[in-house]
């Protein structure tokens, strides 16, 4: 199947450049106020994908077997291989799950996402983990809407994956209800994936550096991955997150833990030069990666574009980006463009202090439009429209897998 794919990089770095070369009195755009702005075309791709209309073995199986509709058939049969004959066990894995509260839609939905289930034993692999799944405590909906959002937990073995990462978990919260809870949330499933035997051993580590509880939680939903490190090497990872100036009570020493560990060396050193390029010190780097340690995760194309975004239109040097750091985080098209059109004309006008402009960036769309366009309409009436024009909406992707 064609794959329709637009370079999200490339199209962001050309609307980028028109901001950057608008001249800083906004002339060349729409009327207002009697100047020029900036006016950025709204870039929209669509892409439209006639579902399949050819019949297919395994299509025509879930039809029968299952009962659903020829669209969900079909794309369930996509992703499962839709020419292959299916096998008689696929007949045992669908009763299996019926026995189990699901669904034929929900049975589908998790063919549609972890295809490998459809061909397993369901005898010998998914009715064992299913059964401890149900007896460690978890009601027969809850195990469903589990099963149901992430599936891949059921290709985990269960002697060392499922089975010690329960009990852990169980241990941990002191009983099955939190477990669930965290299952239930986004992503929570993935210390599952993830688990290691050092969790535990982890754990007391970060407690002997005085780490909360609270925190230690949010690196079990968010940060597993590090937190199932070798024991040494965690150890190392957080006092050397505390030598950076990581305040343990904060939930930045979770993510600063979570950044040092998955980064190579040269990456991070690549990383800090973009930094250096525009003139700052390590101690001023510093300073920015403590007050949000995620901003090392965004590409060094992408720092660099910001940085010199921020520097070029606002005048900003590091005490500004280290008092608002997500800056470097925040969408262009959806946050920073539209934003920005709305105000340099203020600025311009001088109906904004130039110490507020950091601040505007993270109020939400409805706080924004009311301080900084409706509240200056009687005297700029086309500054609403202006906002609209430079909102620049996301290209719709669509890939096509083998």
């Amino acid at each position: 199947m064609l794959s329709y794919v637009h370079k999200p990089q490339f199209r962001l770095q050309r609307i980028f450049l028109a901001f950057l070369n608008t001249n800083s009195d906004c002339t060349g755009g729409a009327n207002v106020g009697g100047q020029r702005s900036p006016v950025v075309p709204i870039l929209k791709s669509f892409s439209t994908l006639s579902p399949p209309t050819s019949s297919s073995p395994t299509a025509d199986y879930l039809i029968t077997s299952l009962g659903i509709s020829h669209e969900l058939a079909f794309a369930a049969a996509q992703t499962i291989g839709s020419h292959r004959e299916p096998k008689s066990k696929s007949d045992d894995v669908i009763a299996l799950f019926r026995r189990y509260g699901f669904s034929s839609d929900q049975i589908a939905e998790i063919f549609s996402k972890c295809s490998q289930l459809f061909w397993s034993n369901a005898v010998k692999t998914l009715e064992p983990k299913l059964q401890f799944l149900s007896e460690s405590g978890m009601s027969r909906e809850n195990l469903v809407l589990i099963v149901c959002t992430d599936p891949f937990l059921l290709k985990r073995s269960l002697e060392k994956h499922i089975s010690p990462c329960i009990q852990f978990l169980k241990s941990f919260y002191g009983g099955i209800d939190d477990v669930i809870s965290l299952f239930l949330a986004r992503r929570g499933t993935w210390v599952l994936r993830q688990f290691s035997g050092a969790m535990a051993s982890n754990i007391d580590t970060l407690r002997s550096h005085g780490v909360p509880d609270d925190n230690i939680v949010k690196m079990l939903e968010i940060r597993p991955r590090t937190l199932a490190q070798n024991v040494d090497d965690f150890d190392e990872l957080a006092r050397e997150a505390k030598r950076l100036g990581f305040d343990i009570s904060s939930s930045m020493f979770i993510h600063g833990m979570a950044i040092l560990s998955g980064m190579k060396k040269d990456k991070w050193v690549s990383k800090m030069d973009v930094f250096k390029s525009f003139g700052w010190s390590e101690d001023q780097f510093r300073c920015l990666f403590v007050r949000q340690p995620q901003v090392m995760g965004a590409s060094k194309e992408r720092l660099k574009m910001a940085l010199e975004f921020f520097m070029t239109k606002f005048q900003w040097g590091p005490s500004e980006f280290c008092k608002y750091p997500n800056v470097l985080l925040f969408s262009f098209e959806k946050r920073i463009l539209p934003r920005t059109s709305v105000l340099q004309i203020l600025l311009s006008k001088r109906l904004v202090d130039k110490k507020s402009i950091g601040r505007a960036f993270f109020y939400s769309n409805d706080v924004f439009l009311k301080k900084f366009v409706e509240h200056h309409q009687p005297a700029l009436p086309q500054l609403l429209e202006l906002f609209s024009i430079t909102k620049v909406e996301e290209d719709v992707v669509l890939c096509s897998g083998n």
